[in-house]
């Protein structure tokens, strides 16, 4: 017949074993956007991250299939970190459009600095790379929708009654990002024509910001 004690440690074997594997993780995505950083994704190589990380090149594809997806990982972990102080930073009493105009300014600088820096040797990536590195991109941003439905939220001078029936934070959010984003891929200079549009469409003349 097993101990309690035995029989306890069973119960949090596979909880610690779940913590160590994250832990690990969480080290070769750290140390793969390190060496992006560094040098670029051209630079990030399966063995240096496995290196960096202290863990083997095999268990490093255990938990990324791929080199491209460890790409994505840096990538993502670039732009949250890039985007998070604008992105938790919500004044009290601010307005969408205002939060909207800073988001872009962040947006558009992170962008920037990611094809300047992180793609500085693009020509070297591998198709699939670059355009893993595209995809965990547009992931990232996306994610930012969710934070601008919680900032609608919290603004009490939409006039919501002037708007189409239907109309949702949701579907403002999306509506937003998908601009932004489009606006970030034609690599316009700014967002006037969005913002304008925000503050005609969401506001009443009163509370035109």
């Amino acid at each position: 017949m097993k101990s309690l004690h035995a029989a306890h440690l069973e119960e949090r074997a596979p909880r610690n074993k779940d913590e160590e594997a994250y832990a690990r993780r969480k080290r070769i995505i750290e140390a793969a956007y390190r060496i992006g950083d560094r040098g670029g994704l051209a630079a990030i190589s399966a063995r240096g991250v496995a290196r960096d990380a202290e863990v083997s090149v095999g268990y490093l594809y255990k938990l990324f299939p791929s080199k491209s997806a460890i790409m994505v990982a840096a990538a993502q972990r670039y732009f949250e970190r890039s985007l998070s102080r604008e992105l938790c930073r919500v004044e009290a009493g601010e307005p969408y459009v205002e939060y909207c105009r800073r988001l872009w300014e962040q947006m558009q600088a992170s962008f920037e600095e990611f094809h300047h820096e992180w793609l500085r040797d693009r020509d070297d990536l591998p198709k699939q790379d670059l355009a893993a590195a595209h995809g965990a991109m547009t992931s990232a941003l996306t994610h930012a929708g969710a934070q601008l439905e919680a900032v609608i939220e919290q603004d009490n001078h939409i006039d919501w009654t002037s708007l189409p029936e239907g109309t949702t934070a949701s579907s403002i959010a999306q509506f937003t990002m998908r601009a932004m984003m489009d606006s970030l891929k034609r690599g316009e200079g700014d967002a006037a024509l969005l913002l304008t549009l925000l503050e005609k469409g969401l506001y009443s003349p009163t509370e035109a910001h």
